[in-house]
């Protein structure tokens, strides 16, 4: 769970940020203080979305003349702006206003935060080069039900009252994509909530929407437990070691939630044609009905321990598939396939794990794969090595590119797919700075030519042949001055 300062009011909360392709700073618990008058902050409900030009429209057209739907695509390269305007349900910092607009996208790209239509949220705010409020993922932004134990605290800022030391949401999560998409998290209500340092112990308890507020906690390092029910513990969700002591300073206001997930847990392999586990494979878990080819699931890897875990899982009946979108992938070369060996989904086995339950040694077995056939690939120089790390790649025409498995020193083994046609091309990152004195002056000095960052082998192209093994070379030019400027 992804933390960061918002920029917006000068509380430092740690906010939740969802964690896409985009990345949110993390920082640490700070003082409490008032909201900024510069920022923007309000509990609102969606009324109208429309896609707008990337900078604002001239003087007398308003935004909604280039309108389109939010679903709409953008024919670009650039990311669509959106423009959603809020009906202000509540007013925490910023002008008094019934209505409100609110873009998201553009540069922000992935950062851009997708409200939906009639939906109520807890939005934050800055404002972008061009004079409008953006909001992000990064922000805080978050739907009003996420926002259950914040609100109280902005509330109680605005208003000069008492504010939580330490304050949040304890609920039961599972793992994700196990959960149908926006399916809410039910809270735990009514447990005890303990908070815990060498020196002092708070207490208190959830309230029935799984809202918790401690006040007046002192300065210090603690550990957060709570009595969750029974075959459940208590983790953040992109944690799988449970929870990290925090540390807050004098007249913090710290948002802290939490997740109760289950203890349950499926273990299995995937096996090969050969009865024997595959060296890579990825394997996905739904629950039963919610499969679809176009969705991912619950992800696991099997790697060279033969063996992929799906842990924290509650209670239900579940399938599980290899390969989900039946991909050409020359390192795993086997199509689509159900547990227990099955190509169709209504021949799959469903797997029913009860509550806190450990299903071990479970085993999906694979048939007859994808013909594939093995090249080796050596790597030599026209003098001598340089020092630098070597990375050797193959292009494919079709499927998945294929991994290299170093086998010996500059010596790369690829499987490739019959069907395809390879280009084969090697690199090596070069640390001029460390260039041995048997290179020779001038490419060590750089007195005549400097010693390129990067030195590339020719590539070779590589088609579909009958032997079972072939092998080809790719040689590295030598870093002769003449030959540096060639290969930059």
């Amino acid at each position: 769970m992804i933390r960061r300062c918002v920029s917006v009011f000068l509380c430092l909360f740690a906010l939740p940020a969802v964690v896409l392709a985009c990345t949110c700073s993390q920082s640490a618990p700070g003082k409490c203080q008032r909201l900024s008058t510069d920022g923007v902050v309000f509990l609102g409900t969606v009324t109208a979305i429309h896609a707008v030009p990337s900078s604002p429209p001239a003087s007398g057209a308003s935004a909604g003349e280039a309108s389109a739907s939010a679903d709409s695509q953008s024919d670009g390269a650039s990311t669509p702006i959106f423009r959603y305007r809020f009906h202000v349900d509540e007013r925490f910092a910023g002008p008094v206003t019934s209505t409100i607009d609110v873009f998201t996208g553009g540069d922000d790209g992935d950062c851009g935060y997708r409200f939906k239509s009639g939906g109520q949220y807890l939005v934050f705010t800055h404002e972008g080069a061009d004079g409008r409020l953006y909001s992000t993922i990064c922000d805080g932004t978050r739907t009003a039900a996420d926002a259950r134990a914040l609100i109280p605290q902005l509330r109680a800022i605005r208003d000069g009252q008492h504010v939580a030391s330490v304050f949040g949401i304890v609920r039961q999560v599972d793992p994700p994509f196990l959960d149908p998409p926006d399916a809410p998290d039910p809270p735990l209500g009514h447990v005890s909530i303990h908070l815990r340092s060498r020196w002092d112990r708070f207490e208190t308890g959830t309230n029935g929407e799984g809202v918790y507020s401690l006040y007046d906690v002192h300065a210090g390092t603690y550990a957060f437990s709570a009595r969750v029910p029974a075959r459940m513990e208590l983790t953040e969700r992109n944690l799988s070691d449970g929870l990290k002591p925090f540390t807050i300073p004098v007249g913090a206001c710290y948002e802290y939630d939490v997740d109760a997930l289950p203890t349950g847990e499926i273990r299995g392999s995937v096996l090969g044609p050969d009865g024997k586990p595959l060296p890579l494979a990825s394997v996905e878990l739904f629950r039963v009905g919610h499969y679809t080819p176009d969705r991912p699931g619950y992800w696991s890897f099997q790697g060279s321990k033969g063996a992929f875990v799906f842990d924290h899982v509650g209670r239900g009946r579940y399938i599980i598939v290899f390969n989900r979108t039946n991909s050409l992938n020359p390192n795993s070369p086997f199509p689509r396939t159900f547990y227990p060996g099955v190509r169709d989904l209504a021949d799959a086995k469903p797997i029913v794990l009860r509550e806190g339950e450990r299903l071990l040694g479970l085993k999906l077995k694979l048939s007859s794969g994808i013909p594939t056939r093995r090249l080796r690939v050596r790597v030599k120089w026209s003098g001598a090595r340089p020092l630098g790390a070597v990375t050797v790649m193959a292009q494919a025409d079709h499927g998945d590119n294929p991994a290299a498995r170093r086998i010996a020193p500059n010596l790369y083994e690829f499987s490739l797919l019959e069907s395809a046609r390879y280009t084969i091309s090697a690199w090596q990152d070069l640390v001029p700075q460390h260039m041995p004195a048997r290179l020779g002056g001038a490419a060590r000095r750089g007195s005549s030519c400097a010693v390129p960052a990067r030195l590339s082998a020719p590539p070779v192209a590589v088609t579909a042949t009958g032997a079972s093994l072939e092998q080809i070379t790719l040689t590295f030019p030598s870093l002769g001055c003449g030959k540096i400027a060639s290969s930059q």
